[in-house]
Order: structure tokens, then C-alpha cells, then sequence
């Protein structure tokens, strides 16, 4: 009977194109290296051409463990963990791997238990953001019965694992300075999570900025989002208020936006704000959003690469080829920060405002 559309191709489909027992097929699938490496570079080869993908499902029912990785997060409800978490799901399903994902809810109680969940489910590595430095102890249990961890966005230094990170300082920088170069004087660095190396980085560029134009930093620092917004109201209620915001995240930024609307606070006539995180909404507002956008989706594809990279060399008792891989970050410019005029433009005003003699 031929088939229909809807047919997804089978491990016998395979064997057939390239002339090879099931097994032999079933064999290169699972990663065995007993298999001549010529008849092995067939059988992948007419994998993709039929666009074979392993039914993972049967596996399991037939008592075989899948190849599974693990992935643990803060928060699936922020945008920017949730684009990681589907960048790294797509690419572990390409590569024929599913991917258990959790979220802490920034609780070390509740990503201790997840570990211990994945350990029972003997995954081949692990995923991380880690909620803190309580995080530390387990994951240095881990690598020491050879688990390979790969931290993402958030890590710690010391632990013999693989990081995946962002400019953070840099794009702090650039975003403060940007401020500076609107005539901004009075600048509020305001967020939470303070004790997390991430946002200590974006702390450190907003420092230096504020520093090198000789101005003193104003910084609140919150324990939890739901503190935010009652801080940013005593700020601004004081002598000397802010004339210009750098918020530390995207969840800080929200926080600061609601609070300004229900104040009708103008933005950016009476505070200019600029936001560490893009999300997919900060165009559409009703003042487009000025952003430090981070490369989630590739922070997401990059880590697991890594990982799976590591699981590969692991068989071998290698280590991964790169341990830390940092990647850029780009000041996005809209409307929140001041410019009004073409982001082009406005280098062109900086550039000649800044050669014309003082």
C-alpha cells in the first residue's frame, strides 16, 4: 500500500535506501560504534534525505532509556528563559535528544529537588541557570560522577563546568553612556538579583560609566521583583530624582513601566528609561522601548551545542573543545531613551557635538 503524506518514515524505510539491516541502522541511531564507518556515513546520509527522526516514544516502551538532556531555568513566565528553553529544545531534537525541562522559580529548594529528579532519569548532561550560589555544591556533585554541565547566562566561577554567557558589562556600558550622551546626569540603575554574576556585571558597566563621566551611581538593588516598584516610588519622591532609568532586566523594566503609567510619569519627558532585555513587545509600546538586547535564542543554541559536543568527546573521556563562549549584546534604539530621529542620525549629532571645541 503506498504511502500517504502523513507517513513519517520508519527505521525499515532507511535500511531499505541504503541497503542495511535494521540493526545496522538502529545501531548508528543510538551512537554504538560498531559499525564500519563507510556504512555508517550511508546510513546518516539516507536519514536525512528521508527525514528519519527516531520515535522516541517506542523507545521507552520497549525499555530502552531515550537520550535525554536536562534544562533547568529560573522562570518560563520571563520571555528571555523561554526563547533559551526552545532554542535548546529545538536543537536537542535535531540531533535526536529530548529535553526534560524544569523551572526553579528562583528557589535553591526546588532546583535541588529537580537535579535529584533528573539524576534518577540518568541523563546524559545538564543545563543550567543557576538560582544562586547554593547551586554550587550539587553541580560540583554532578561533575564529579562525570556528568556534563554547561551553565547558561548565569554562572559561577570556580565550578569545573562549560559557561555560556553575554556582554554584560559591555552592553551596561553602552547603555548608560547612551544616557550620558542625551545630557542625562541623574541615572538610577535599578533591578534585583544583585547576588547573581549577570546582573553584578551590568551593576559593574553602569559603575564605569557613571565613574569615567564623573558622576556619582544611584543604584537600588531589590531581594525580589515585588519590591521594585515601592523602592522606584521612594526614589522618585526624593530631592535630586532621576531624570533617566537603566533597568537591570526585562522583569525590572515591566515593574518599572506599570509603575510609571499608573503615576503618569511621561516617558521620556519627565524619566528616560533603558532596559537590559528585549522582548518581542517593547516596539509595539505605546513609547517603543530603548533595549540592551540580549541573543537569547543563540544563548539557547549555543549552550546546547556545547553540551552535546561534550557528551560526544565524554565517550572519549575528552572535555569540550571551548569552556566559556560570550556573546554580544546590541544597544536597540527606540523612542523610551529620548531619540526621536533615525538612530543613524543621532551618531552622526554625538559625532559632530563631540569634535566641535568645547
Amino acid at each position: 500500500m503506498p504511502k500517504t503524506p502523513n507517513d513519517r518514515p520508519t527505521i525499515g524505510d532507511v535500511a531499505r535506501e541504503c541497503g542495511v539491516a535494521r540493526m545496522t541502522v538502529s545501531r548508528v541511531v543510538n551512537g554504538a560504534h560498531l559499525v564500519n564507518p563507510e556504512t555508517a556515513q550511508r546510513v546518516r546520509e539516507a536519514i536525512r534525505r528521508l527525514g528519519y527522526v527516531p520515535n522516541e516514544a517506542a523507545r521507552i516502551l520497549k525499555g530502552r532509556a531515550p537520550k535525554t538532556i536536562g534544562l533547568i531555568v529560573p522562570d518560563l513566565a520571563d520571555t528571555f528563559f523561554s526563547i533559551c528553553a526552545h532554542a535548546v529544545q529545538q536543537l536537542a531534537a535535531k540531533h535526536g535528544y529530548l529535553t526534560l525541562l524544569l523551572a526553579s522559580e528562583r528557589d535553591p529548594a526546588s532546583e535541588a529537588t529537580e537535579r535529584a529528579l533528573m539524576n534518577s532519569r540518568e541523563i546524559a548532561g545538564l543545563l543550567i541557570v543557576p538560582s544562586g550560589p547554593q547551586s554550587v555544591v550539587q553541580l560540583e556533585e554532578a561533575r564529579a560522577r562525570g556528568l556534563p554541565v554547561v551553565m547558561l547566562d548565569r554562572t559561577f566561577p570556580g565550578l569545573d563546568a562549560a559557561e555560556v554567557l553575554v556582554e554584560n558589562k559591555g552592553g551596561a556600558e553602552t547603555a548608560v553612556q547612551h544616557l550620558l550622551e542625551h545630557g542625562h546626569r541623574r541615572i538610577l540603575c535599578l533591578g534585583y538579583d544583585g547576588h547573581i554574576n549577570s546582573i553584578g556585571k551590568r551593576i559593574e558597566g553602569y559603575e564605569k560609566a557613571m565613574n569615567s563621566a564623573g558622576l556619582a551611581p544611584d543604584l537600588l538593588i531589590a531581594d525580589l521583583p515585588g519590591e521594585i516598584e515601592p523602592m522606584l516610588r521612594a526614589r522618585l519622591a526624593a530631592p535630586n530624582r532621576p531624570t533617566a532609568i537603566f533597568s537591570l532586566n526585562n522583569v525590572t523594566t515591566i515593574h518599572v513601566l506599570q509603575f510609571l503609567a499608573c503615576e503618569g510619569i511621561q516617558v521620556p519627558g519627565e524619566v528616560a528609561l533603558i532596559g537590559f532585555d528585549d522582548f518581542e513587545m517593547a516596539p509595539l509600546l505605546r513609547v517603543p522601548l530603548t533595549a540592551i538586547r540580549q541573543p537569547a535564542a543563540e544563548l539557547g543554541r549555543t549552550a546546547a551545542q556545547l553540551l552535546l559536543d561534550w557528551i560526544r568527546t565524554r565517550k572519549t573521556n575528552g572535555l569540550p573543545i571551548e569552556r566559556t563562549v560570550v556573546l554580544p549584546t546590541e544597544l536597540v534604539i527606540r523612542r523610551s531613551c529620548g531619540c526621536t530621529r533615525d538612530p543613524s542620525q543621532l551618531k552622526e549629532s554625538l559625532a559632530t557635538k563631540s569634535a566641535t571645541p568645547q
